[in-house]
Parts: C-alpha cells; structure tokens; sequence
C-alpha cells in the first residue's frame, strides 16, 4: 500500500470519528431533552444504547467494547485481503465507526445514538454516524467482493 493510500485511509477513519464524536456531543448538548424535528421522516432523538445493534445484548458495554477492539485488530489483519484503494477506504470507514463506537462504550459505558427515521410504514431503529460508516463501508465491501468472487468463476 502506498503512503498516499495509507494517508487517504487513516484520513478518512479519522473523520469517521470526528464526526461521529462531535455529533453525538452536539446531539448531548442541544437534544438530550428534546426530538429535533428535521422534517417528515428525520429526526435527532438522544438515546443511550447499552447493547449493539438494535439495542440487542443490552447492558453489556464492557463485553461489546472488548467485542470492538478484537474486530479493530481483526479488521486491521483483513486489511491486507482488501487489494484496492476503494475496499482500503471502505475498511477504513468501517475501522472508524467501529472506534466510535467503542470510544463511547469504554469513556460513557453506552452508545449514544441519536439519528431517528420514522417512514409512514416503518420506524428505523436510531442510530448513529458510527453505525452508518459500519454498514455502508460493510455492505459495499461484500460487494466488491461478491463481484471479485464472480468473475473468479
């Protein structure tokens, strides 16, 4: 890997935190008591989630936060499977958000969550900046996987 691609990388897993840190502090300072409606189907509701996604295995910070740092070194490991810069890039978002993540579960023993989506038919789970890089970076990941897989056969 290139240091200009490692530089992209730990760039962009750097923002990933950044953002997702000073969101989850704006959303504390000026949301905690309140929704913040953005417009129909948007909305910033403060939400501490003691669990993963879902809220699932709640009250367990500690075990998902070490959960965190074992998929950090993991993914650090995988990274070498990743052979261009757009799949380095996509683990690098997925490395931030997982950092984001366990940042909160290790300094405020939660997550704070905080970006509502309420369609007329469905309401989304909230979630956070974090969340978001760690599916999209992983979704699109399978993808291009999915696609190197395929032209393999």
């Amino acid at each position: 890997m290139s240091n200009f691609t490692r530089y992209i990388c730990f760039t962009i897993a750097c923002l990933v935190v950044l953002v997702d840190q000073a969101t989850k502090i704006i959303v504390q300072t000026f949301a905690k008591n309140d929704a913040i409606r953005i417009n129909s189907f948007l909305s910033f509701t403060y939400s501490e989630n003691t669990g993963a996604a879902w809220s699932m295995f709640g009250g367990h910070s500690s075990i998902l936060a070490m959960l965190g740092v074992l998929s950090m070194v993991v993914l650090g490991l995988a990274h070498k499977q990743f052979k261009t810069t757009f799949q380095k890039i996509l683990g690098a978002m997925v490395f931030g958000g997982i950092f984001g993540n366990t940042l909160d579960r290790t300094f405020r023993g939660h997550v704070v969550d905080f970006i509502g989506i309420d369609l007329k038919f469905y309401h989304w789970p909230v979630f956070n900046v974090a969340d978001s890089a760690i599916c999209m970076g992983v979704i699109i990941l399978l993808f291009t996987f999915r696609e190197k897989v395929q032209k393999a056969r």
